[in-house]
């Protein structure tokens, strides 16, 4: 695995510049937040663009744990606790014997004294993948605590779903640019009126929503619907409505 900081991952990447760098490593500081974490709080990068980048320089796999649940062997083998701790969620065992090792999705695999922790307790040899934040921790609620899944994480998933394709084909795009986009805006609005809906929950499925919205813009750029400014205020907007 490299040994670069994910720092000098990121803007070899062309996702941050220093400036965004400075930002983030001050806002860590203050919030005890990992750089990445930071970067993506401070809406200088997607958590889907950290996760994408890191697994591309790295060469390491990008896990979907929704379509890859954890297998109970393999959670046996890490606390619960540590796994909430440390951000990772054991996926499966593979080989067998002195062979064995421990497939874990984390969201920082740069972190060896973790790897290395994980491989203590574990009793075996650990094998990282990569996994968004958001991810694991749901997966953590779902696979340690068989918690039950609300309605609005359901919702994310489904919005997810359409990131991880290829970008969502739109059979007809004869409306106009307002009603186009208008739909995005309704639903954050209809979300944001729920009055059961905890910070972590509203803020995933913000994410999600995210995602669905760029991807559209992306193609209604591509078939020249819209302007590179229009692309760029519809972003602002949506994220000025967010906070």
């Amino acid at each position: 695995m490299a040994k670069k900081k994910l720092g000098e991952i990121l803007l070899e990447e062309g996702l941050i510049d220093e400036q965004d760098l400075e930002q983030a490593l001050e806002y860590k500081e203050k919030s005890g937040y990992r750089l990445g974490t930071a970067l993506v709080a401070l809406r200088v990068i997607a958590e889907w663009q950290l996760t994408e980048s890191l697994g591309k320089a790295l060469n390491l796999p990008v896990a979907d744990l929704a379509g890859e649940p954890p297998k109970k062997s393999a959670l046996k083998k890490i606390p619960s606790r540590l796994a909430e701790r440390f951000d990772l969620i054991p996926l499966r065992l593979e080989g067998s014997g002195s062979s064995q090792q421990l497939i874990i999705a984390m969201s920082d695999p740069l972190n060896r004294s973790v790897i290395k922790r994980m491989q203590d307790v574990a009793g075996c040899p650990i094998k990282p993948v990569l996994a968004t934040l958001s991810a694991i921790q749901r997966a953590i609620r779902d696979h340690y605590h068989d918690a039950e899944k609300s309605k609005t994480l359901t919702e994310a998933d489904e919005l997810r779903t359409t990131h991880k394709q290829a970008r969502p084909k739109v059979k007809t795009l004869d409306t106009s640019w307002d009603a186009s986009i208008k739909q995005f805006f309704e639903e954050l609005k209809r979300i944001r009126s729920k009055k059961r809906v905890s910070r972590d929950q509203f803020v995933e499925y913000l994410l999600a929503l995210e995602f669905k919205l760029r991807s559209l813009l992306h193609l209604m750029l591509k078939k020249k619907l819209i302007s590179e400014r229009e692309y760029a205020e519809t972003l602002k907007h949506f994220v000025d409505t967010s906070d």
